[in-house]
């Protein structure tokens, strides 16, 4: 039973019929109005949902399935967002239904209020190749760049909803500068160091100085002017297209870094027949990626700081919400073979 206020909208929508008077207001609303929400119009509906909206005054509330059943909708349920409109709120109405057993197609629904008809919505059923009700099935699955770009949700299969559901949210760590120093790999770049390597088909070796990557390897050394730092070595015959980098998982945002630059250290040990110098760029889960950025021949001399601006790394493609890669760095393969190369100091400044 609906409050006082209730009745007395329901007094109002009588004396409307009696008087045949186009509108009367209950304080400053329509005692009449009603909604049929749910589904949307021109929606995709699939396993257990419900029907839905809201009615300021009725006895019974009922929604039509066209080439269906007609359902008897639970009537009564607060819906505060129709206050001002209705004069009170318990005005919800909703059915749960199995829009599998509607079978797949176009279908149309009807609003009916006392018997009255109301609004209409016409919507589409899929019905999986299951069946109207699917068992035994286990799924779990992960939708990236959702809500917002560098999030990524995981869905799971609900036999008791016939759907899926929400089960976290992946929210990407507000990245810090630092990447590499004293040969040693920030916190933050989880998954370590690694390179990829064309000689095994662009496969990865990770935190194994090289071991799985024929083309190049890594190791700490002792530098005279710099303490530890990482020393990589190109093979001296048959090296292939291979890169260090350091990566992240999940990614990082790095978007606090938007206006700054990415700044690493480089000395050439041997340059071996390279005269073209370096390749660097970042990631942010492939496909996504600064692109390739050549950065001359820096570190011939001894070591010799780089510095490249963020911005030209986004312009190229780079995503900063989601970077998984706090530097990628090679010799040109044109010149890599026997090329040996130190680094340090690899880190994102504002």
């Amino acid at each position: 039973m609906k409050s006082l206020s209730s009745m007395a909208v329901g007094a109002n929508k009588a004396l409307l019929a009696l008087t045949g008077a186009s509108a009367l207001t209950f304080g400053a609303a329509s005692a009449s109005a009603q909604t049929l929400e749910n589904p949307a119009s021109g929606s995709t509906q699939s396993g257990i949902g419900l029907i839905s909206g809201w009615v300021c005054e009725a006895e019974k509330v009922e929604v039509a399935i066209t080439d269906g059943p007609t359902y008897t909708a639970g009537y009564g349920t607060p819906r505060g967002d129709t206050s001002s409109i209705c004069g009170d709120s318990d005005n919800g109405f909703g059915v749960l239904i199995n829009y599998s057993t509607l079978g797949t197609g176009t279908h149309t629904a009807t609003l009916l209020v006392d018997g009255v008809e109301s609004s209409t919505t016409s919507f589409n059923v899929l019905r999986m190749s299951t069946g109207e009700f699917a068992t035994d099935l286990t799924k779990t699955a992960t939708v990236a760049d959702f809500p917002s770009a560098g999030h990524s949700v995981t869905l799971e299969w609900s036999q008791a909803q016939q759907n899926f559901n929400i089960v976290s949210e992946l929210i990407p760590s507000q990245g810090e500068g630092g990447v590499l120093d004293d040969g040693i790999v920030d916190a933050q770049w989880n998954n370590g160091m690694g390179a990829f390597d064309a000689a095994i088909g662009y496969a990865t070796c990770f935190n194994d100085g090289g071991e799985g990557c024929p083309s190049l390897s890594w190791a700490t050394v002792d530098d005279e002017d710099r303490g530890t730092v990482i020393e990589v070595t190109y093979a001296a015959a048959d090296a292939d297209v291979a890169a260090l980098f350091i990566e992240a998982s999940p990614p990082i945002d790095m978007s606090a870094f938007a206006g700054g630059q990415v700044h690493f250290d480089v000395k050439v040990i041997d340059a071996g027949n390279n005269t073209t110098g370096w390749i660097m760029k970042q990631d942010c889960v492939y496909p996504c990626t600064s692109g390739d950025q050549a950065i001359g021949t820096a570190g011939l001399s001894g070591w010799e700081s780089v510095t490249v601006p963020v911005s030209q790394l986004t312009e190229a493609g780079l995503d900063l919400t989601k970077v998984s890669t706090g530097l990628v760095i090679w010799p040109d393969p044109a010149g890599n073979e026997g090329f040996k190369y130190r680094i340090d100091n690899v880190y994102w400044g504002r």
